[in-house]
């Protein structure tokens, strides 16, 4: 299998993973308070891929893990976990999961916008042309909310939109950082350290007293499922697109997730689709491949987890 479409299959299996993840935000937020239970999800899901790391390292198959990486991890743990993350569950209890997907799917836009301005990185006509593209699939696909949804919260839209730039400053951080080779270590680290920042926080503003322990058992499997799959597994596959290809590319899963998070509210929820979400479908998936298909074909290192 080429390069090009391991990073297809990566995307696809990614955007199904954060698509599907809403519904379990959801449903977990129930039995415990959003900041604590991100917190405790991220920390359990960094030991677990730290603990395969280690493994592997006393076999001889890891490398030295320096203050700089270490430092490096901290400060995207700030923008990815406690900013990124930690706002995304902090507007989910204001919002739909449907209406948090759409808002958080303008990741690549921000990571495009902040790399053209900032970075002066240069962007093709046809990676123009696929974000155009996914831009114009998210209004469409916000329209089956018009006249139906109404229960919009300006906190949750605000603080969904600071997740949103914090996530994709932390991706463009990334690229420039000095993270360990191996995507366990990184991955790892990060959600450790994220997680604990944000079990602190949480104890700051008073989440503890929260917790809904009759919401508990019924909630596990989401929670099972959130940390294991969509946590451990998602980020080591979001960590090795980073790598593989721009920041740009790697977050254009964000335009497949709200697709994803809308089929799977009708499917599970019993939510209705629109005739626009078929349309937001296709526009959008043609953004997507358009970025992919985009990406330059120079060598790069084996980046799969080691």
């Amino acid at each position: 299998m080429t390069t090009q479409w391991k990073i297809i299959l990566v995307l696809v299996t990614l955007s199904v993973l954060w698509g599907s993840s809403f519904l379990a935000i959801k449903d977990v937020i129930e039995a415990i308070p959003p900041i604590l239970s991100f917190g405790i999800r991220f920390v359990i899901s960094g030991v677990v891929i730290l603990s395969v790391y280690l493994l592997r390292s006393r076999s001889g198959k890891g490398e030295r893990i320096g203050k700089q990486q270490w430092k490096d991890v901290l400060i995207l743990g700030a923008f990815i976990i406690v900013g990124g993350q930690g706002l995304l569950v902090w507007g989910a209890q204001y919002l739909s999961s449907g209406m948090t997907a759409l808002l958080n799917s303008t990741i690549p836009l921000w990571v495009a916008l902040i790399a053209a301005i900032i970075l002066r990185e240069h962007m093709t006509k046809r990676m123009v042309f696929g974000l155009v593209a996914g831009f114009v699939g998210l209004v469409i696909l916000i329209n089956p909310f018009i006249g139906n949804d109404r229960n919009v919260n300006f906190v949750g839209i605000i603080s969904l939109t600071l997740s949103s730039i914090f996530w994709a400053i932390g991706s463009l951080y990334s690229t420039r950082s000095h993270n360990p080779v191996s995507i366990l270590a990184s991955a790892g680290m990060l959600m450790l350290l994220g997680g604990i920042m944000l079990t602190f926080i949480s104890f700051i503003i008073g989440e503890f007293g929260n917790i809904q322990l009759s919401k508990i058992l019924s909630s596990f499997p989401a929670y099972v499922y959130l940390i294991f799959l969509c946590t451990a597994l998602g980020y080591a596959e979001f960590f090795w697109l980073l790598r593989a290809e721009s920041a740009s590319i790697a977050n254009s899963f964000a335009y497949i997730v709200p697709v994803v998070a809308l089929f799977l509210g009708w499917l599970i929820l019993k939510e209705p689709i629109y005739p626009q979400t078929i349309l937001a479908t296709c526009v959008i998936m043609i953004g997507v491949v358009l970025m992919v298909m985009n990406s330059s074909n120079k060598a790069k290192p084996n980046l799969m987890p080691k």
